[in-house]
C-alpha cells in the first residue's frame, strides 16, 4: 500500500551549489521555516552549536553538539565544514492509522552540514518545530560513550516533565512543573518534556526514530539541561519473576554499539506560541521511518474490554467470574453488544512461564471459536521477559489459536538493548498479523509509522493508578494532551462509570474509581488520543449505565481532523475532532470549576446540525456520577458557554440533521 501522496518536492540545487562553493570558509549556516517564522542558526567553530529563533526572538540554544566515541569526538574538535546540502519538501502524508488527521501536511526546509571527518548534521525546520540528527559515514562499527547537547533557555523558563532517575523506569511518574533554575544539579527525567519561557512560548522536547540506540533523557547541569542516555546493561536481576528478571542491575559506559555508517535518532523540538498549538503537532510521526508493512489493510483499531479488574466486579451471573472460559464468553458477548472490536485476556491466562499453555480453566480454542461467531477479536497480555525469550514459538501458537493482538508489558527500560526489542516485537507481530499495545514502555518515537500495527502504548500515569494513589487526577488529565499525546497515542483507559469527587475518592485496587465527573470521564475518550481505547470497568457497570455506555462506545478511535479550541497545561483543555461527517467536541477542567466558551466555527457553512450533549449535572460537584443528556441544534458561528464542575467535563456528538 502506498501511503504517501507527494504534492510537491523541490530540491534547491542552486542554493546547494552556492553553499558547496563557499563551504571552505563557512562557519555558520541558517535554515528558515517555510513560513519564515522559525530560524535555526548553526555555528561551527571549536564546537557545534545551534540557536533557535522565532520571529527574530531567541527561544533556546543547543550548545556543544557532539558524539563521544571510541574513535574520538564527532565532529572532531575544530572540524571544518566540507559542504552544505539544502533542500525543501512540501507534501502530504496519508497515514495508515488516522490518529489526528487523514492527511498530514509535511513542509520543511532542510540542510545537511557535512564535516571533513565524514560526520554530519541533518537539520529540518518546519513551521511548528525543528529537528536534527547525526549522520555518520564511516566504515565498520562504532561505540558511542555519550551524545552531548546542552539546552539553554531564558532565566524565567519552566519545565514540565516526569522527574525520574531509575534506569528501570516504566515512564509512569507524575508530571511536575519547576523553573529550570530551581532544579537541583543532577535532577533528571525523560521525554517528552515541555519548556515554557518567560514570554510564554512553548518548546516541547521530543525524539523520533530511535532505532538501535537508547532513548534520551534530560538532566539539570549548571544553568541548563543536558541530554542523558542509559548505557548498555552490565547485569540483570534474574530470578523466576517474569515481571522484573530482565531489569538491569547496572549500566555500562557505552550507550550504543552500532554501525559507523548510519543516521542516529532525531532530536525534536516542537514550537508553539500558544499551548493549544501543541495539540496538532505530529513531528514525531513525520520523522519516523516510512511503513515497512507491504499491505497493512489487516490492521484494525478499535475499543477493547478486558478482564483484569472487570472479572472482580461481575455479578448477576451463574458462573464464578475469573480467568476461565465462561467469563471470557460473557465479556465477548458484552463486546459484541456494544460494537467493541477486541476482548483482551490480561494477567493470569497463561500457565506458569509457558506462553503456549493456558490455565486449566480456560479453553482457548473454544473462546476463539465463540469470539469469531460474535465478530470479536481476542488479544493476549504478555510480559517482556517471557515474550522476548519465547517470541517466535509463542506467536506461532497464538496464530494457531486465532489471536489478533498482544499487549506487551514490563519492559521498564529505555537502553539500546530494549529499544531493539520493540523493533523485533513490532516486526514479528506484523509477520503474524497481530496488533500491539506496549505497556511498561517508553514514550512513542514514531515506530508506529514503520509498523502501524503498534497501535498504542502506555508511558503515562493512566486509570489503573486510581487503584493505589490519587495521582491520576484532573490536573494530570489536563496535562496529558499538551505533552504526552504530542509524542503519540497513549493507552489512558477512559470512560469509567465509577466516578468520584475529590472529597469522595478512595484508592481501590480491585474496583478502582475515577477522579472527576461522569462527563469528564466520557470527555477523556476524545481528549486522549489512541487508535486502541480500553474500557476500564466491570461490564455490569456499563450495562447499568447503558445511556452513557452507548454514547461512549460510539466514539471513534481514528480521526480525520482536529481543531484545538482552548487550553492551558494542567488547568483545562477543549478540542474538536472529526471522523467522517461526525464531529465530537470535548472539554475538561482540573479541580477548579470554570466556564468555557465553545465556538462552532469549524462546522460547514449553511448546514444545521444535531448536537447530543452529556454535561455535568447540577449536583456533579457533590455527586460525580450526576450528568445531564440533552440535544440542541447548532450552526457554524454559534457559540455556547459550558459550565464545568470541579473535575468536570462536557462532551458532544455533532451530526448533520
Amino acid at each position: 500500500m502506498k501511503t504517501v501522496f507527494i504534492i510537491r518536492k523541490v530540491s534547491l540545487c542552486a542554493v546547494c551549489l552556492t553553499a558547496m562553493s563557499l563551504c571552505v570558509a563557512a562557519k555558520s549556516v541558517k535554515i528558515i521555516s517555510p513560513n519564515g517564522q522559525l530560524e535555526v542558526q548553526v555555528s561551527v567553530d571549536n564546537k557545534v552549536s545551534m540557536r533557535l529563533c522565532a520571529n527574530n526572538k531567541v527561544l533556546m540554544e543547543i550548545d556543544s553538539i557532539k558524539l563521544e566515541t571510541d574513535r574520538g569526538l564527532m565532529p572532531s574538535a575544530g572540524a571544518n565544514i566540507r559542504r552544505v546540502r539544502t533542500s525543501s519538501t512540501d507534501r502530504v502524508i496519508k497515514p495508515v492509522i488516522r490518529e489526528k488527521r487523514a492527511e498530514i501536511p509535511e513542509r520543511y526546509n532542510e540542510a545537511i552540514v557535512e564535516f571533513r571527518d565524514k560526520t554530519g548534521l541533518q537539520i529540518r525546520v518546519y513551521n511548528d518545530g525543528i529537528a536534527y540528527r547525526f549522520v555518520l559515514n564511516l566504515p565498520g562499527d562504532l561505540k558511542v560513550f555519550n551524545e552531548h547537547a546542552r539546552f539553554v533557555f531564558d532565566k524565567e523558563a519552566s519545565l514540565t516533565f516526569q522527574k525520574d532517575s531509575n534506569p528501570n523506569s516504566a515512564y509512569e511518574n507524575p508530571y511536575i512543573t519547576s523553573r529550570i533554575d530551581s532544579l537541583s544539579v543532577g535532577d533528571m527525567g525523560h521525554l517528552p518534556a515541555l519548556v515554557q519561557n518567560g514570554a510564554g512560548d512553548c518548546i516541547l522536547l521530543l525524539e523520533a526514530n530511535i532505532r538501535d540506540y537508547p532513548c534520551t533523557w534530560i538532566r539539570k547541569s549548571g544553568s541548563g539541561l543536558v541530554s542523558h542516555h542509559w548505557g548498555i546493561p552490565t547485569g540483570y536481576r534474574g530470578g523466576n519473576s517474569e515481571f522484573d528478571r530482565k531489569s538491569t542491575t547496572g549500566n555500562g559506559d557505552v550507550i550504543a554499539q552500532t554501525k559507523a555508517s548510519r543516521d542516529l535518532p532525531w532530536r525534536v523540538f516542537a514550537v508553539a506560541q500558544k499551548e493549544t498549538e501543541l495539540l496538532t503537532n505530529q513531528l514525531v510521526y513525520l520523522l519516523g521511518e516510512e511503513c515497512r508493512i507491504e499491505d497493512p489493510s489487516w490492521i484494525k483499531p478499535g475499543w477493547v474490554t478486558f478482564d483484569w479488574w472487570s472479572k472482580l466486579g461481575i455479578y448477576g451471573v451463574d458462573f464464578r467470574a475469573g480467568v476461565n472460559t465462561e467469563t471470557a464468553k460473557y465479556m465477548i458477548d458484552f463486546a459484541a453488544e456494544f460494537g467493541l472490536r477486541y476482548f483482551l485476556f490480561d494477567l493470569g491466562w497463561t500457565h506458569s512461564n509457558d506462553l503456549t499453555q493456558t490455565v486449566p480453566e480456560l479453553d482457548m480454542p473454544e473462546v476463539i471459536r465463540y469470539a469469531e461467531t460474535k465478530n470479536v477479536d481476542v488479544m493476549l497480555w504478555v510480559t517482556y521477559a517471557l515474550f522476548d525469550d519465547q517470541m517466535d514459538t509463542a506467536l506461532q501458537q497464538f496464530r494457531k489459536w486465532g489471536i489478533k493482538g498482544v499487549k506487551i508489558d514490563f519492559m521498564n527500560r529505555s537502553d539500546q538493548e530494549v529499544v531493539g526489542f520493540y523493533w523485533r516485537a513490532a516486526e514479528a507481530c506484523a509477520k503474524y498479523r497481530m496488533v500491539v499495545d506496549f505497556h511498561g514502555a517508553y514514550s512513542p518515537d514514531g515506530l508506529r509509522r514503520a509498523y502501524p500495527n503498534v497501535l498504542t502504548r502506555e508511558a503515562l500515569i493512566e486509570f489503573e493508578f486510581n487503584g493505589v494513589a490519587n495521582i491520576d487526577n484532573p490536573d494530570h488529565h489536563c496535562t496529558l494532551p499538551f505533552i504526552r499525546n504530542v509524542a503519540g497515542p497513549m493507552d489512558y483507559i477512559p470512560g469509567t462509570m465509577n466516578n468520584a469527587t475529590r472529597k469522595d475518592f478512595r484508592p481501590n485496587g480491585d474496583k478502582p474509581m475515577g477522579q472527576g465527573t461522569r462527563a469528564h470521564s466520557l470527555a477523556m475518550a476524545v481528549i486522549t488520543e489512541s487508535p486502541m481505547q480500553m474500557l476500564s470497568d466491570a461490564q455490569p457497570l456499563y450495562y447499568r449505565e447503558r445511556e452513557c455506555t452507548e454514547f461512549l462506545t460510539q466514539i471513534p478511535v481514528e480521526w480525520d481532523e482536529i481543531v484545538p479550541i482552548d487550553g492551558k497545561v494542567g488547568d483545562y483543555a477543549a478540542l474538536a475532532r472529526r471522523s467522517g461527517n461526525s464531529w465530537y467536541v470535548a472539554a475538561i477542567t482540573d479541580w477548579t470549576p470554570r466556564t468555557m466558551e465553545i465556538r462552532f466555527d469549524f462546522l460547514d457553512e449553511g448546514k444545521t446540525y444535531r448536537m447530543d450533549i452529556i454535561r455535568d449535572g447540577v449536583n456533579a460537584d457533590r455527586c460525580a456520577n450526576d450528568y445531564k443528556k440533552e440535544t440542541l441544534e447548532v450552526k457554524k458561528g454559534d457559540k455556547i458557554n459550558v459550565n464545568l464542575a470541579s473535575g468536570g467535563g462536557w462532551i458532544a456528538k455533532i451530526v448533520i440533521f
